[in-house]
């Protein structure tokens, strides 16, 4: 109810401030209209009186000084207003002036009455003629023409009261009285009607203003561009907002400016715009870029019409503008962030159903893999069990067994090699060596450790190389080497006859980079379609019927890894009956020199049959020389290892101790009985790196004793922090006798 009260007060309040407004402009108007015509009238008395008084004078001549007085006051004193009706007073105050100019006419008049009363009718008629004219000419109110008419019949009165009794004689003095007192009346009505119908006009034009008054603050005021521009483009009519929209100090200066080349980025656009304006009449939400003075592009919205005539001829068109560059430049952004919030639930829904597979795929790994162990170590532990309990019947079946046993143990070894390497790639621990080598050793080397098991099943191995691939490339060959010997692997396992061959070439060479081309070729079954997906996926095995092994799943996933560090890729082409082609990309850089060290590593991992001739002939030199056997040292701290390096190393030819700490090695160095250490590295009281730091710090001759690593952490990081702390070599578990034999005779010799 209270805000009910509320609305109609307020509604009251405005109807009240606008009578009074109306009011007002209806006073001023009032003001401004009365003027002009009280000029023209006091202009008119002037030249009247003058004409008059040439005329009046000459035929009164009884009484010519008072009607000369008389006329010259009615011009005086109308010349006189005429003037102060141009200044601020007579234009404040024209009622006033008015009033005072008719009661000058009147009593002028009334003058010549009293001194003529026979000219009491042509005066009264004069007279009545000026007064109903004045209110048909003047624009003012009713009880202005009221007072007029007032002293107007007081002064007719008075001029005939003030008379002789013989204007009562005269003919038509009583018409003339009714005459004056009609045209009085009627002068009031007159001055009514014509002041109702200029209120009526006034009231008219006061609600135009109001109305343009009101469309005119939207217009200035208005947040949006309001334009009109014709068909050519050129601007009839702009808002400040939009000149200030488009970067303009003023509406005046973009009114130069045509909307065809100045404003629409695009004359196409503009075209586009006027043909769907001409065809549809209208158009709402139109999107298009705007250019501003600087050059800068907005996009703004129109709504626009074309305004036509009666003959619906297009005069111009006309609209509103809004910049929505921020609104669409927030929907981009909000677009952005919507596509990649999907993007992102994409990845995550694949993510998911990955970590899903990947966890179903372990779990038969898992399965699988306690399958791929038990069997070799169900083997090992087997053939040692037979050797431990003396059951064999000679001493050929004896190695048979040792060698079954080796062979078992070196594919547990792979095993848990793959598993170790796949949980460095996962991990992302896993890095490469750069190391100078022979990338055509490296192939023989694997096609050699290959070759026998391909000659059993009756396979063809071959290698096609390319002469143009340099001698010396820097690169990490172990990895290297264990991408081709996977790959060879496979294709041999599953290629019942024909050939495997490996193909290298180069794809391209560029500023000491060079790209390798490898392929591995064979005539084996094939790989059926829907499973080539699956080959580098891991834990995953693709099954073949043909296949003695199916292997861990591993080998492949490997090879990708390593191929990727390699800055290459891989794929694999296969047609089931034909057979299978591997290829992968891999980069190397191209050495300007080598390095000695890196040399003699690669000396040391010569081929296996090399390393058993020259074992042979060192093994023949101390026999034939019959010379006293070198003393070593071994620190290990697991005794089973140390019973096998102990027999290993007594079996070759050398005296051996062994201790079990590292503080033990530092005190049986001290006392110069040995002539070589072979230290472990992870042992629980002191590791390896201490001992050896401590030995190198001894004084005398002790400190320099050779020093070779012995652990089985295989990376090149590993060997470079023995080396740093003063060990002279390396030795990676599990050991080769071959290796240990050749590695320890070279530090022998080169102390000798």
């Amino acid at each position: 109810m209270a805000k009910k009260t509320s609305t109609t007060n307020t509604k009251e309040s405005f109807r009240s401030t606008t009578e009074v407004k109306k009011r007002e402009f209806l006073q001023e108007e009032t003001r401004k209209q009365l003027l002009s015509p009280f000029q023209s009238l006091a202009i008119f008395t002037t030249i009247a009186g003058i004409v008059a008084l040439i005329f009046e004078v000459r035929y009164f001549k009884e009484f010519s000084y008072l009607v000369y007085t008389s006329r010259v006051s009615s011009i005086v004193i109308a010349f006189i207003l005429l003037l102060i009706s141009h200044t601020k007073v007579g234009k404040k105050h024209p009622v006033i002036l008015v009033h005072i100019l008719l009661f000058a006419i009147i009593m002028t008049f009334g003058v010549i009455i009293f001194l003529y009363p026979n000219t009491l009718v042509f005066n009264s008629q004069i007279i009545g003629l000026i007064i109903f004219t004045a209110a048909l000419f003047l624009s003012w109110d009713v009880k202005n023409q009221i007072i007029v008419a007032v002293y107007y019949n007081l002064v007719f009165a008075g001029s005939i009261i003030l008379n002789s009794k013989n204007v009562y004689i005269l003919p038509n003095t009583v018409e003339s009285i009714v005459l004056v007192l009609t045209i009085s009346v009627m002068a009031i009505v007159a001055s009514y009607i014509n002041y109702r119908l200029r209120e009526e006009a006034v009231t008219k034009s006061f609600e135009i203003a109001l109305s343009e008054k009101k469309y005119r603050n939207i217009f200035e005021n208005s947040a949006e561009g309001v334009f009109q521009i014709t068909p050519q483009g050129r601007v009839k009519t702009i808002n400040p907002a939009f000149a200030k929209m488009l970067g303009y100090t003023n509406d005046e200066e973009l009114k130069k400016i045509n909307f065809k080349e100045g404003v629409f980025r695009k004359e196409s656009e503009w075209d586009f715009f006027t043909k769907l304006l001409e065809k549809q009449g209208k158009i709402r939400n139109f999107r298009v870029n705007f250019k501003k003075k600087g050059g800068v592009e907005i996009v703004v919205r129109i709504n626009a019409r074309i305004n036509d005539d009666e003959e619906d001829k297009p005069i111009f068109y006309e609209g509103s503008v809004q910049d929505i560059t921020q609104q669409v430049i927030a929907e981009n952004e909000k677009q952005k962030a919507l596509e990649a919030l999907r993007q992102e639930k994409l990845r995550s829904d694949i993510a998911a159903r990955r970590a899903q597979q990947e966890s179903n795929f372990k779990t038969k790994f898992l399965a699988n893999m306690s399958h791929e162990v038990r069997t070799p170590m169900n083997s090992v532990m087997g053939f040692l069990t037979l050797i431990e309990n003396d059951l064999f019947e000679n001493r050929d079946e004896l190695k048979s067994f040792a060698r079954d046993a080796k062979t078992a143990a070196e594919s547990l070894l792979d095993i848990i090699n793959n598993i170790l390497d796949l949980s460095k790639v996962e991990a992302g621990k896993m890095e490469l060596d750069e190391d100078e080598f022979d990338l055509k050793a490296e192939i023989h080397k694997a096609i050699s450790m290959l070759s026998q098991k391909a000659k059993t099943k009756g396979v063809i191995l071959e290698d096609k190389i390319a002469p143009e691939i340099p001698d010396k490339l820097i690169g990490d060959p172990t990895r290297f080497r264990q991408i081709v010997i996977n790959l060879l692997n496979n294709a041999i396992k599953f290629t019942d006859e024909g050939k495997v061959e490996i193909i290298a070439e180069v794809k391209d060479r560029n500023k000491g980079m060079l790209t390798l081309g490898i392929s591995v070729v064979d005539t084996g079954s094939g790989i059926p379609s829907d499973k080539i997906p699956l080959l580098f996926e891991p834990y995953t095995q693709v099954k073949n019927k043909k296949a003695y092994k199916e292997g861990t799943g591993l080998g492949l996933v490997i090879c990708k890894e390593f191929v990727k560090l390699m800055g290459g890729e891989i794929s694999v082409e296969s047609k089931l009956g034909v057979g299978s082609k591997f290829y992968f990309t891999v980069k190397m850089r191209i050495p300007g020199e080598y390095k000695k060290e890196e040399v003699e590593l690669k000396e040391k991992e010569a081929s296996l049959e090399d390393f058993e001739q020259r074992l042979n002939k060192e093994i023949s030199k101390v026999i034939e020389s019959e010379t006293v056997k070198k003393r070593l040292l071994l620190v290990e701290d697991n005794p089973i290892s140390q019973n096998l390096e102990l027999k290993i190393l007594r079996e070759v030819g050398y005296e051996v101790e062994a201790v079990t700490t590292g503080a033990e090695a530092i005190e049986a160095v001290k006392n110069g009985m040995f002539d070589l250490v072979l230290m472990d590295v992870e042992m629980t009281d002191m590791d390896g790196i201490s001992a050896t730091k401590k030995i190198r710090s001894l004084e005398g001759e002790e400190s320099k004793i050779p020093i070779i690593a012995v652990t089985a952490h295989s990376s090149m990081k590993d060997r470079e922090k023995c080396l740093a702390a003063g060990m002279d070599d390396y030795i990676a578990k599990p050991i080769n006798i071959h290796f240990l034999k050749i590695t320890i005779d070279q530090w022998l010799n080169s102390r000798r």
